[in-house]
């Protein structure tokens, strides 16, 4: 059985069942959706008290709230987990579109309910998996080994400024002819075209960021040209930072981070963001900034074959 919920105003969960066949398995180890929206706050407040630890944790699923809040019925999106256990264990598994969100807190427990419910996935076209715990990925590639899915693993530098220090950056202002404003989704196309990670699925997924999440562009005021932007991912993390080439070499990415740092700072909130370990342009760039190494996360790629897509037109047509 596959389970997707939409979330209602009143902040119940309502369901919607699909059936498939799942293996034979005791009720208290089948997947289920959390059906109350302050299960999900419970659920995030685990992760906050553990602090720096679990830091991609408490901003995926704060992202994912803050989502519900403002628009309740989302599309292509379900959060499972296993009954009663994820209060200990901290167990979330959120599908979005063709992307996977795995959550559990550094225990054996967790480790067990991970192998009871990663399987109970449809992994029938795979997921790009951002944000895998380091702790967690010895056993989450053996549970997709075991599936026969074909795997590649990417390692992320996990690295944050201190809100405290964003004002001790001196920033050159942005030339006259220039100005920030947040994305629009007429901007969507243009990052997805650019994006190194574009997709079937990728472009409805960057409108979504654009609708709900921070973004900040630089753009050319007589022309309207959109020439560098960063956008906050729905890990909650500052992502797809962009300078075009032709306007490489003035400070601009320096310039557009800071504003992001700034808006962050003033509600009270750590910049952080993940950079490949091989991004030694990224790497030297916010270690310029003083962003100090908090940690490691790995993003996983998973498919039955190869060649397959993980997302199609079909797909996104579907309501969920």
């Amino acid at each position: 059985m596959r389970i997707s919920y939409k979330l209602a105003y009143s902040g119940k969960i309502s369901i919607r069942t699909d059936s498939y066949k799942l293996l034979p398995r005791k009720m208290s180890q089948r997947l289920i959706t959390l059906n109350k929206f302050d299960d999900l706050i419970k659920l995030r407040d685990i992760y906050k008290a553990k602090g720096q630890t679990q830091v991609i944790g408490y901003k995926t699923l704060n992202n994912y709230i803050c989502w519900f809040e403002k628009e309740p019925r989302q599309k292509h999106i379900q959060i499972y987990t296993l009954p009663e256990v994820w209060k200990s264990s901290g167990l979330f598994l959120i599908v979005d579109r063709y992307q996977l969100m795995i959550g559990a807190l550094d225990t054996a427990e967790a480790v067990e309910q991970l192998k009871l419910a990663l399987p109970q996935l449809d992994w029938s076209r795979g997921y790009k998996m951002p944000g895998v715990p380091a702790t967690h990925l010895e056993t989450i590639l053996k549970i997709l080994t075991e599936m026969g899915l074909n795997t590649k693993t990417l390692r992320l530098k996990i690295v944050r400024l201190e809100r405290k220090q964003i004002f001790q950056l001196k920033v050159v202002p942005l030339p006259p002819e220039l100005e920030f404003r947040p994305l629009s989704l007429s901007d969507a196309p243009i990052v997805n075209d650019i994006w190194y990670s574009r997709q079937h699925g990728s472009l409805e997924y960057i409108k979504r960021l654009i609708t709900y999440n921070q973004s900040i562009g630089i753009y050319i005021k007589t022309t309207g040209e959109l020439i560098a932007w960063c956008i906050r991912c729905n890990l909650g993390l500052l992502g797809m930072l962009h300078v075009k080439d032709a306007y490489r070499g003035y400070g601009f990415a320096i310039a557009i981070i800071h504003r992001f740092w700034c808006q962050l700072a003033e509600a009270g909130e750590d910049t952080i963001t993940m950079i490949a370990d091989g991004n030694t342009t990224s790497l030297g760039l916010f270690n310029k900034l003083n962003f100090k190494e908090i940690g490691f996360t790995y993003i996983i790629r998973s498919k039955r074959v190869e060649n397959m897509e993980m997302w199609s037109d079909e797909l996104e047509s579907k309501e969920c």
